[in-house]
């Protein structure tokens, strides 16, 4: 028979085998316990951090396509802009253009001018630069017009050349003018300098005195003058 006292022993022995046995199990899941109760706490101050740097956004920049975008937006208006400057002078040009020949100052004697000269004028144009030349009129000139009135006068007027044109029809009024403002260009620009005078003055001042003696406006006044 088996002895009561040794199976109390043994059984106290197993018991505090398996205390034994729990109590390290214990202690060695006691620091994987303690990560769970931190964790909370961690998680916490994560959530704070969270929290606070939400309240706080960061500024968007824009991206490389919106602003290649915009900078060929910009630059498709400057083109447009300049496009619409160019067509607006050119419009402006073409219209002044168009314009000048009716803005441009008439001459108030140009239907006589193209009137083609007769016989009979081309008398009486002779006359008149003649009774120059004789010093009949008023008409104040100095010595080198009245030589190249004199040449005008020897070699165009009285030419047989230009009497056949006037007889055909193929002279006016503004080409007996361009032959006279020929030669005296010539003159004019082997003249000396004058001071305070010119040569443009002198060529004005004489093309001035051929249209009066062509005229003969100057007889005309004097006639008015003595009646």
């Amino acid at each position: 028979m088996l002895d009561p006292s040794s199976s109390e022993e043994e059984s106290d022995e197993g018991l505090e085998e398996e205390r034994r046995d729990l109590l390290g199990v214990s202690g060695g899941s006691g620091p994987s316990n303690s990560s769970p109760r931190a964790l909370p706490a961690a998680s916490r101050d994560s959530g704070r951090q969270g929290s606070g740097g939400g309240g706080a956004t960061r500024p968007v920049s824009p991206s490389p396509s919106l602003r290649s975008e915009g900078r060929e937006e910009q630059e498709r208006l400057l083109k447009e802009e300049r496009e619409k400057r160019l067509r607006l002078q050119l419009y402006v040009f073409i219209v002044r253009c168009i314009a000048y020949p009716f803005n441009a100052k008439q001459p108030t004697d140009m239907a006589r001018r193209q009137q083609k000269l007769n016989k009979q004028q081309l008398q009486v144009v002779k006359e008149r630069f003649q009774a120059f030349l004789n010093g009949e009129t008023q008409i104040v000139a100095d010595e080198a017009f009245c030589n190249a009135v004199r040449s005008y006068y020897e070699v165009f007027l009285k030419s047989d050349r230009v009497a056949r044109m006037v007889h055909s029809g193929g002279c006016s009024a503004n080409d007996f003018r361009d032959v006279f403002k020929k030669n005296i260009e010539k003159r004019v620009r082997s003249l000396p300098e004058i001071d305070g005078l010119s040569k443009e003055t002198v060529l004005s001042s004489w093309i001035a005195k051929y249209d009066a003696i062509y005229r003969g406006e100057e007889d005309l006044k004097l006639n008015i003058s003595f009646t």
